[in-house]
Order: C-alpha cells, then sequence, then structure tokens
C-alpha cells in the first residue's frame, strides 16, 4: 500500500470544506506519527524475532589431539601378508622334516673319520688327488680307473696299500686284480700306517665311489688273503673286520 503525502491530505480536506461548510481539523503530525510508530514496531519486531530464533548457535570446534609418532610409525609399517601366516606358522614342522633327513654327523672315532684324516694328511691326497681324481701321470681313484673296478675284493686292495707296487710284485704278483700290468710307483704304507689304518683308508677310497660297507663283500677271502700277503699282522686286520662287521662305519 503507497501511503499518501500529509500536504495532499490537507488540501483535499481544505477542498472538501469549501465545498460543504465543514471545518477543516488537521490532526497533529506528531500525534499521527506516534500511532504509526507502534504498528511499525510491531510490524518489524516479528522478522526480528524469528530471524533471532532462527539463527543457530555457534558451536565451538573440539580441539584434534595429535597422533604419537609411534602409532604413525606403526600405521606406515608394512604388514604381514595374508598369505604368509600359514607358511610361517608351518615353519617349525618343515624344520622337524628336513632335520630328520638330514644324515647322522660321522663320529670323529669312526673309520670313516678315519679314513678321511688317513688320506689327507698322510700321502694319499698329494698323489692321487683330494677327491681321488688323480694327478698327472698318477692314476685317479675314481672314473675309468676306480678303485672299485681295478680291485673288486677289498681285501686285495688292503694288501696292496700296505705293500705296494715292489712288495706286491715281491709276493709273486705281476698284475693287479682286474688283470693289469703292475708298473711301480705305489709306496708300501705298512710301514707308516698301523692296520686300522689301512683299513679305514681303504674304505675311504671304496667310499669315493659310492660303495657304503658290506661285511659280506669284505669278508669274502679276507682271512685267506690277509694270511698270504700280511701273514705277521694278519691277525690284527682280522680283528678290525671284526668289529666293523659287529658295529658297521657310519
Amino acid at each position: 500500500m503507497t501511503e499518501v503525502p500529509e500536504h495532499l491530505l490537507a488540501r483535499s480536506r481544505a477542498r472538501r470544506a469549501a465545498l460543504t461548510g465543514e471545518s477543516v481539523d488537521t490532526p497533529a503530525p506528531a500525534a499521527e506519527a506516534a500511532a504509526s510508530v507502534p504498528a511499525v514496531e510491531e510490524s518489524g519486531s516479528a522478522p526480528a524475532t524469528a530471524t533471532a530464533a532462527a539463527a543457530p548457535a555457534a558451536v565451538t570446534p573440539a580441539a584434534v589431539e595429535p597422533t604419537p609418532p609411534w602409532v604413525e610409525a606403526a600405521k606406515r609399517r608394512r604388514k604381514i601378508p595374508f598369505w604368509a601366516v600359514p607358511v610361517l606358522a608351518a615353519l617349525p614342522v618343515w624344520a622337524v622334516f628336513y632335520a630328520l633327513t638330514l644324515d647322522p654327523p660321522t663320529p670323529k672315532d669312526s673309520p670313516i673319520a678315519l679314513g678321511d684324516e688317513v688320506y689327507a694328511n698322510k700321502g694319499c691326497s698329494g698323489c692321487h688327488g683330494a677327491g681321488g681324481g688323480g694327478n698327472g701321470n698318477i692314476p685317479a681313484l675314481i672314473g675309468d680307473t676306480a678303485v672299485t673296478k681295478v680291485w673288486p675284493t677289498p681285501a686285495k686292495q688292503v694288501a696292496w696299500i700296505a705293500l705296494g707296487s715292489e712288495g706286491w710284485k715281491k709276493s709273486g704278483q705281476t698284475t693287479m686284480e682286474n688283470g693289469m700290468a703292475v708298473k711301480g710307483g705305489m709306496p708300501a704304507f705298512a710301514a707308516s700306517l698301523d692296520p686300522e689304518e689301512i683299513m679305514a683308508v681303504t674304505l675311504h677310497e671304496r667310499l669315493l665311489n659310492g660303495e657304503a660297507f658290506d661285511a659280506e663283500v669284505w669278508s669274502k677271502d679276507f682271512a685267506a688273503t690277509m694270511e698270504e700277503f700280511l701273514p705277521d699282522e694278519a691277525a690284527e686286520y682280522e680283528k678290525v673286520l671284526e668289529e666293523w662287521t659287529a658295529q658297521p662305519p657310519v
């Protein structure tokens, strides 16, 4: 609605009074203004109240506590993959099975350990090589010239090592057990090694060819061979074989 100015109202009343003869009563502007103030205040108070009621209360954000360094480090640390958990759990079982498949260690006082020591330190490896592969003109103890081929009978090999090529020939032999001619060069070890050591190094050389101790194979013609080639020490050699038969070398 548009408000009519006061001077226009006064002019309208004066003209109506002139036409009708009525007196002109001009209301006091102050009273009209006073009367209009409550209406303005009332009309303006409602939106203000509604605005005040609609305004939300200010919310203060809660303080965020800093994350400790060790927690941050744990979050960044790489986690174990899920598939690794059963693998880790099975490790003890695998270790037990692995340990059971290992060969037991060789006792230090066993014939096998003694044979290793004699072969390495008493002149055998210097000529025939650490693994029996030969050295220059000296034949190998493995392969085509393997001792198990030259000496199928362990007792004959024991006598050969004890007597050497010269002692073998002096006993009336001109060939080795496989028929090869004796040319010479093999030293006699009976003077530097005792019967147990000669037996042990014989076992070592046969083990280089994958032949494990077999009491039946070793017993073949053993006593007769010792009596023929090494009569003075035959009893000692036979005693060693008896001990090996009762408790095979491992």
